[in-house]
């Protein structure tokens, strides 16, 4: 927990009031994505992450490209299945995890906080494992010869390392530095979103019971019938006494408060709208995580959707992560011949149709061949499959009508 006497803490803070994006040669930057809205709401990641659509929009961006193969191609745009480096990204990054859990988690923190970092473990030139660290533990600082520095504290222990060290993922960013964290900068939105539902469970949490005056007329009561008064109204308000009558003695007469109830403050329509903009926060269209409303699908066919969401929303983060890999994972020599990239094709592996249109056009066209095919099939390859095909029936408009020898 952060204090006054903690050497971030205002810089943290001047950073959240100032709002800069921007961090200059000899600055240090903090991994902090709390605030405060006007309402008191704190927002951090944890209290984001309890609305149901920053967690849906987090899990389906983080698990779709978690689970498309990463492969290592060399120049001859063969798989490099026998590169060190291959096992680490394809199967095993870590001795804790599973390729899907570690690009899961990278994607999420990423999404969340505005940065990931792993620590680059090396035998030799040779990468031999992704070690995750704790984007809270992390202080980056820009070096007056524009070098970073990362010091990284878990246990009260600290540790520096140097910037080839750092497997540093970032997402929007307006420095090259640091990525700017969609929790903080969707404070606002996303404290609305918790105060509107806070204010929905307390409405059913009291029944949804306008509440109101007990008017006594002349009489005043003394302090023990004010207190059997209190014990009463605090047992007919419980939510299990919804709709049960309350016996008024002593010439009492009950007045209703004039409170504007849910319908009238449209309650359910501002959370309904919220969806929408937590949605437009990560870039995920909003019918693919169940908000079905008319005005957002605004795509044709489900298949028109996936293809705008690989479009705009996975594909810059797959192509600073191919870009990532290849500089941080790779070395000057080898990137001239090695190539990472992620297999895009792995989304139609739940649509058989398109699965097979795609092949067949690839197929008729000479692009690929059928060990091709068979390959992201997970079939064995067969003699005679490496050869390109093309129909026969296709030629130029001059030619049409003259017989073929």
């Amino acid at each position: 927990m952060s204090t006054l006497q903690d050497a971030g803490f205002w810089a943290r803070f001047w950073t959240r009031v100032s709002g800069r994006t921007y961090q200059h040669k000899g600055e240090r930057s903090y991994s902090d994505d709390t605030s405060s809205t006007l309402s008191g709401s704190v927002v951090n990641h944890s209290t984001a992450l309890k609305l149901s659509s920053v967690m849906a929009c987090v899990r389906l961006r983080s698990e779709t490209i978690a689970s498309l193969p990463l492969h290592l191609y060399d120049d001859k745009k063969e798989v490099a299945s026998d590169h060190p480096l291959y096992a680490i990204l394809h199967d095993k990054p870590n001795a804790n995890m599973s390729a899907i859990e570690y690009w899961q988690a990278v994607i999420a923190n990423k999404d969340l906080r505005g940065n990931s970092y792993s620590l680059i473990v090396r035998s030799g030139n040779r990468v031999i494992s992704l070690e995750p660290l704790d984007v809270d533990g992390m202080v980056v600082e820009r070096m007056k010869d524009g070098s970073l520095r990362y010091e990284y504290t878990t246990n009260g222990v600290k540790e520096v390392f140097s910037e080839d060290e750092i497997f540093h993922f970032k997402g929007f960013s307006l420095d090259g530095i640091r990525g700017l964290s969609t929790i903080a900068y969707a404070a606002d939105t996303l404290g609305f979103q918790i105060d509107a539902n806070k204010t929905a469970q307390n409405e059913f949490k009291n029944g949804l019971k306008a509440g109101g005056f007990l008017k006594t007329g002349e009489r005043t009561l003394d302090d023990k019938q004010r207190d059997r008064l209190k014990l009463s109204m605090a047992e007919f308000s419980r939510p299990e006494n919804t709709g049960k009558n309350m016996v008024l003695e002593a010439g009492m007469d009950y007045v209703a408060a004039n409170r504007i109830n849910p319908q009238d403050a449209q309650l359910l329509e501002s959370r309904y709208f919220g969806i929408e903009e937590i949605c437009r926060a990560f870039n995920v269209p909003p019918q693919l995580i169940g908000h079905t409303d008319k005005a957002s699908s605004w795509a044709s066919s489900l298949e028109q959707t996936n293809m705008a969401f690989l479009t705009y929303s996975l594909r810059p983060d797959l192509v600073r992560l191919e870009q990532l890999i290849a500089r941080k994972l790779l070395t000057p020599a080898e990137r001239k011949k090695y190539k990472p990239r992620f297999s895009v094709e792995g989304l139609l592996r739940a649509d058989s149709q398109a699965r097979s249109q795609f092949y067949t056009t690839m197929l008729q066209n000479g692009v690929m061949s059928r060990n091709n095919v068979r390959e992201l099939e997970d079939l064995p390859r067969v003699d005679g499959g490496d050869d390109l095909t093309i129909q026969l029936n296709m030629t130029t408009i001059d030619k049409i009508g003259e017989q073929s020898e």
